[in-house]
């Protein structure tokens, strides 16, 4: 327990006190090792999966080519829209005479306010209905200004009769046309309208060709994997440990899914915690240095052949249950709250489908030849016997879609509650061996059980460790 002496210093008014310790009361960081091991297995499991298909998935001619994804990191259309969400381009009210008259025939010629901006000549202003007229639409609506320069209206023609719409800006010679051509053949947006191009991410796999070195790098994350789950400098290779994990699925979008999100959402909370305090190899270095450090000290400064001192600082004492850190309570409510805002949104989402309202959204998982284990004939038999009896079945999807409404909406703030937190726990168990048995997707529910082991308290962790220690101990009767 963390010592008066030891207490922070809260420095919001009393009536926010609560908020203040929620954040920054020191807990015990036991929970973040137990969710460190637990991440740690499941990566260690993905990323060795990885390896028999390591140039299938992130070598140079893999499924995903390299030079079309590097493609996409340095072309990727990144767009821009006005604040307001609408059309912020209509012309402005007019300022001179001539800008009113040009505003009055355009609305008795076309029945609506023009685009910004006005023509500046007659000769504008004829072009411009001219090319209404020929196309159906403004020049303008994309932002370009009118021009009556014979190149800028031939290209204006050209891009219009291919594209279906204005151009968003005139090119200054062929190259540049046929760039944007390209452009747009790609990726379905003219270069000239864009707010910025490229995705700025990084990937050992953008660099790290040769299958050898890939094999060897390969090897090293693993490394690194099994050193994080066994709490070995961990705050070095949990680092290292999320670098890795992203440069997979930034070299390759087609393994990026739920579980790579969520897996790469524990790593980042786990890098910024003290989760190496609890259940590692740095804390029995730790107790090791204690006793150690005299010893390795003295001998330190014999080899050198130097005075030895007359007193040594102690090394500072190890205490027999982890430390409560400020560190570990900030890391440990952000993850909580992620884990509120993931559920919440899956729940609130699903109220946008109309499957979920009518109670048949279970069915498509259930009897979908993608997800379910069709190949098993028991599970056909299962699926069978809830077709010949339709009670049953509308009991069971009915029953099983409203389970999963209330607990990914409730879980957003009933999980706080000490009465009903395992009652969620449990949902969560529940839920997720659905979905593993359902949908075939066991790491996602793996990992997001890991997730929602951060609403364990110490105790519990402690009891869960011990029984993992003693597997043998779970089928004693004490006394």
């Amino acid at each position: 327990m963390t010592s008066p002496s030891q207490q922070p210093a809260y420095v919001l008014p009393s009536w926010l006190q609560g908020w203040e310790q929620f954040w920054f009361k020191p807990a015990d960081p036991s929970v973040l090792g137990l969710v460190r091991i637990s991440c740690g297995l499941v990566v260690l499991y993905v990323l060795a999966a990885y390896s028999f298909k390591l140039q299938d998935l992130m070598g140079e001619h893999a499924w995903h080519d390299l030079e079309n994804r590097l493609q996409f990191v340095r072309d990727r259309p990144i767009l821009s829209s006005p604040l307001d969400g609408g059309n912020s381009g209509w012309a402005p009210q007019p300022s001179n005479e001539a800008e009113q008259t040009y505003l009055n025939d355009y609305l008795d010629a076309w029945g609506e306010r023009p685009p910004a901006p006005y023509p500046t000549s007659q000769a504008e202003a004829v072009y411009l209905n001219q090319f209404r007229f020929n196309f159906g639409m403004d020049l303008r609506i994309n932002g370009i200004k009118p021009s009556v320069a014979m190149a800028d209206k031939e290209y204006a023609a050209r891009y219009t009769l291919k594209w279906k719409t204005p151009p968003k800006a005139y090119v200054l010679n062929e190259e540049e046309e046929e760039a944007v051509d390209t452009y747009i053949s790609r990726h379905n947006q003219d270069p000239h309208g864009l707010y910025a191009k490229g995705a700025p991410i990084f990937s050992l796999w953008f660099h790290v060709l040769d299958s050898q070195a890939m094999a060897i790098v390969h090897g090293v994350i693993l490394l690194v994997a099994l050193l994080f789950t066994l709490g070995f400098c961990t705050r070095i290779t949990s680092a290292l440990l999320w670098f890795g994990s992203l440069s997979y699925i930034h070299r390759c979008q087609s393994i990026l899914f739920g579980m790579d999100t969520m897996t790469n959402i524990v790593l980042l909370y786990l890098a910024i915690s003290p989760c190496g305090s609890a259940y590692s190899v740095d804390r029995l270095i730790r107790k090791w240095w204690v006793r150690a450090k005299p010893g390795i000290v003295l001998a330190w400064y014999r080899f050198w052949k130097l005075p030895t001192p007359s007193a040594l600082a102690p090394a500072r004492p190890v205490p027999e249950t982890p430390e409560p850190s400020v560190a570990a309570n900030v890391a440990i409510r952000l993850l909580q709250i992620h884990v509120c805002i993931i559920y919440g949104m899956a729940g609130l989402s699903k109220l946008q489908g109309v499957s979920w309202w009518n109670g048949t959204a279970l069915w498509m998982t259930v009897a979908s030849y993608e997800f379910a284990p069709m190949q098993f004939g028991t599970y056909v038999k299962f699926l069978t016997f809830l077709g010949n009896y339709p009670i049953l079945q509308e009991v069971f999807l009915t029953g099983g879609g409203l389970f999963t409404l209330t607990f990914e909406i409730g879980y957003l703030f009933l999980i706080w509650r000490p009465k009903l937190r395992w009652v969620f726990l449990a949902g969560a168990i529940i839920l997720h061996a659905g979905i593993g048995l359902f949908m075939g997707l066991k790491t996602f529910s793996l990992i997001m059980l890991v997730m929602n082991m951060i609403f364990l308290r110490p105790e519990e962790v402690a009891w869960i460790m011990e029984k993992f220690a003693d597997p043998m101990s779970l089928w004693r009767r004490s006394g």
